[in-house]
């Protein structure tokens, strides 16, 4: 609204210096002043508009440095806690909480497709993780129709000096599933103290030997619950071998098998952290936690490598540990798709505000420009990027209400315990799995229907 004051006043001066004189000294600076106006006049204001579970966390990471680095653009944040895909957005930038909640707008036609955006502003896509921009076009059959600031990436991680100690070979990248427990199972059960020892450990809250099946099967992208029929299929021989090899490890007590929900120590004191384990299949962050976690009270200092995590024997140069949960897309319906794309180029890869949100907010992910990837002194890192992503398999913990997979996660879990017991053969498992696995399902499928 300030703008035509402004250039009024740019062009009253103009007026008066035309009627004072004629000269050509004085036209010639009345072009000067006409064109320094027009250079230094304020861009029209816009009100910029973007969903966010959160107003004052978007506002934090990316709002004010936006607006600091674009006056003329305001940000509203339309606080939005329900994600409902079903509803057309409403919004100039449309926040996605996930790939298959951006497979949705795509195919209703909600968002715009970024490539024009990307020649017409130069915006250095390169710059970007190939994996990034892989499973984002994933998802628009080959088109790009949104920007991640941030994937989240695994490793499989090692206590050097446990190896060393029991004279193991220690890991190394592209390790299948198989090779991963077998080297699990070349540790003792308990120190020479007495303490319990084991060779593997991951952090499952409950239902810890099912989440460790269901783990190794994702590695070789299978599925066990189909997202249209909510039909079980697990009595197959590729799920058959997976359960073998899982039921034998936990038999051998190489496997950290407690819940965190029933072992309050895990939590506090985790085994892999506290050296009671030799590896671990973890997030980026927890490369990031080994320092903090030794200046605890009890912590203690871990001499640790990393290597990729678990690979399918078939395609050992691709990986299922990536993903991608909060991106952002336009949406067709805005009338301000330029700023919307000023808006969504600086989230994802402002260097001011990408390097700082590296630094302070680590614990949001690896960044999607790894140049702005925090480094750590006398580490490889690169385990965590070095493979390509495999093709896109449905996260069923993406697409299933919670309660569907609980039912059939504690109905399952018994059939394991049962397996590990030596009182069901795998054989007699897997069909118990497809039908009181199944029954689960669909009682609390019918429960959801009916509520």
């Amino acid at each position: 609204m300030q703008t035509i004051p402004w250039r009024r006043f740019c062009l009253r001066g103009v007026d008066f210096l035309l009627q004072r004189s004629f000269s050509l000294v004085v036209l010639g600076t009345a072009a000067l002043i006409v064109s320094g106006c027009s250079a230094t006049a304020p861009q029209e204001p816009i009100t910029l508009t973007v969903n966010y579970p959160s107003a004052q966390q978007f506002y934090k990471l990316y709002g004010y440095a936006f607006e600091n680095a674009n006056p003329n653009i305001s940000v509203q944040v339309i606080q939005d806690s329900t994600m409902d895909t079903t509803m057309a957005p409403s919004t100039d930038l449309v926040y996605l909480a996930s790939l298959p909640d951006l497979e949705t707008r795509i195919e209703h036609g909600e968002l715009v497709e970024l490539d024009s955006f990307i020649r017409q502003t130069k915006f250095d896509i390169d710059s970007l993780s190939p994996i990034v921009l892989t499973m984002l076009r994933s998802a628009g059959d080959g088109q790009l129709f949104s920007l991640a600031a941030n994937f989240q990436s695994e490793a499989l991680y090692y206590n050097k000096s446990l190896f060393q100690q029991y004279n193991v070979p220690v890991p190394h990248d592209q390790m299948t599933w198989e090779e991963v427990l077998l080297l699990a199972m070349r540790f003792p059960p308990e120190t020479p103290e007495g303490a319990p020892l084991y060779g593997m450990h991951m952090n499952f809250y409950k239902n810890v030997e099912l989440n460790y099946i269901l783990d190794m099967g994702a590695t070789e992208g299978l599925t066990y619950l189909n997202a249209d029929t909510y039909q079980i299929t697990m009595n197959t021989e590729n799920w058959a071998k997976i359960w073998e090899l899982a039921v034998r490890a936990f038999q051998s007590g190489a496997i950290y098998d407690k819940e965190e929900s029933t072992d309050a120590d895990a939590m506090l004191n985790p085994p892999f952290y506290m050296g009671r384990a030799a590896m671990t299949k973890s997030s980026f962050l927890t490369a990031y936690n080994f320092e903090p976690f030794s200046k605890y009270p009890n912590g203690q200092t871990t001499d640790w490598g990393m290597v990729t995590v678990p690979v399918d024997s078939h395609s050992p140069s691709l990986s299922r540990s990536y993903s991608i949960f909060e991106n952002y897309g336009i949406a067709s319906s805005s009338e301000n798709k330029e700023a919307a794309w000023k808006l969504l180029s600086f989230i994802a890869n402002d260097p001011t505000n990408s390097t700082y949100l590296a630094q302070a907010a680590p614990n949001r992910g690896l960044p999607a420009n790894l140049t702005y990837m925090q480094p750590i002194a006398g580490h490889d890192l690169s385990p965590l990027i070095r493979l390509d992503p495999a093709p896109y398999t449905v996260n069923p913990y993406l697409v299933f209400p919670a309660s569907i997979l609980d039912a059939f996660a504690d109905t399952t879990q018994n059939i394991v315990d049962e397996a590990i017991a030596g009182r069901l053969s795998i054989p007699q498992a897997l069909a118990e799995v497809e039908t009181r696995g199944q029954a689960a399902v669909d009682e609390a499928r019918n429960k959801l229907l009916n509520e």
